[in-house]
């Protein structure tokens, strides 16, 4: 007769309460795990839904490149019209035809960079609203594969499957023992209705069909 040892059964009880904290922390980090995915969520739809031609910087972000390129356009025209003036013999009040076509160059020199700086601004509007949307959706993709609960449950299932197994164990080699212990006792009682002692005990009479005790 051979049962579960106290070891067996102190790392079956181990196993189990292993298994209930791990579905415990499991279930608590699920939820948690959830509203961040949501938020996400939340905060990176709108940028899908906008398309890949969208403007990347804020209303206001926007007004600030566009202000500082006009005012730095007005700046620079008004330094190179005053060099020219100084160069052309100082403010004398009278406005040859050389220094109008001058003035003119310069403000056209001027406005043909304001106007390429502020392209630019839009270039770069556009291309970091294609980048956001592009991370939006590369991100959306991301939330998408982290909610699937499969990987989280995996150490659950197998915590669980092994604490069951050894569970079984457990139970087979208990109910083994019950018979052995059933057989043993079963053999003891037959080998002792059969005895000389028994015989004499019960003076020659014996149980069973037939038997005067039967």
């Amino acid at each position: 007769m051979c049962g579960p040892s106290q070891q067996m059964k102190s790392l079956s009880n181990s196993q189990q309460a292993f298994f209930q904290n791990l579905m415990a922390s499991y279930q608590q980090n699920f939820g948690e795990q959830q509203g961040i995915l949501s938020a996400l969520t939340s905060a990176l739809s709108p940028i899908l839904e906008a398309g890949p031609n969208q403007m990347g910087f804020s209303a206001s972000e926007n007004a600030a490149l566009t202000g500082a390129a006009i005012n730095n356009a007005a700046a620079a025209n008004r330094n190179a019209q005053v060099i020219a003036a100084s160069s052309a013999g100082g403010n004398t009040g009278v406005t040859t035809g050389g220094q109008k076509q001058l003035q003119a160059a310069i403000a056209a020199g001027t406005g043909n960079q304001l106007s390429s700086n502020l392209n630019q601004i839009q270039l770069a509007n556009a291309q970091t609203g294609r980048a956001n949307f592009l991370a939006a959706e590369s991100g959306l993709a991301g939330v998408a594969g982290m909610e699937n609960p499969n990987p989280y449950a995996s150490s659950a299932n197998n915590a669980g499957s092994e604490a069951f197994s050894e569970a079984t164990q457990i139970q087979n080699m208990k109910n083994q023992e019950e018979a052995d212990i059933g057989g043993a006792i079963g053999g003891l009682a037959g080998g002792f209705m059969g005895s000389n002692f028994a015989g004499n005990l019960f003076g020659g009479k014996v149980f069973g069909p037939g038997g005067a005790l039967g």
